[in-house]
């Protein structure tokens, strides 16, 4: 049976990063990391700090512009207690789950993403071990 150990990250859309980065640091969290894309102008992104967690933040001209909420939330990210993402995998496909993006490799781990009944994305990482 699937099982979330963890919230890893939730991802927010924001319009201006400066000002919300400035917003989340007034409420104690680190800033962990911020990127500005050299090829396209007006791409940025921010990583803070929660706890064991993080709010990846990324600012409203690094989101598609065809969507038709470009503010709020992107997805969240939850910890799996698997081995693989292949057992993830398996595990969704046993429940039912076919429609999934992934796996996607990160940093810190491997992820699959699917998508709830409302449309919300969930990503899904395993963690990378050692």
């Amino acid at each position: 049976m699937l099982n979330a150990t963890d919230l890893h990250h939730i991802a927010l859309k924001v319009t201006n990063l400066d000002q919300t980065l400035t917003f989340y640091q007034k409420l104690g969290l680190e800033v962990l990391r911020r990127s500005t894309s050299s090829t396209t102008e007006g791409l940025s992104s921010a990583v803070v700090r929660v706890g064991k967690g993080e709010i990846n933040i990324f600012s409203h001209t690094y989101m598609p512009t065809n969507t038709e909420n470009s503010i709020g939330m992107h997805h969240f990210c939850l910890e799996m207690d698997c081995e693989t993402i292949e057992d993830v995998i398996a595990e969704l496909r046993q429940v039912g789950i076919d429609n999934f993006r992934g796996p996607k490799e990160f940093s810190d781990g491997t992820s699959v993403f699917v998508t709830d009944p409302d449309g919300i994305e969930v990503e899904l990482r395993v963690a990378r071990r050692g």
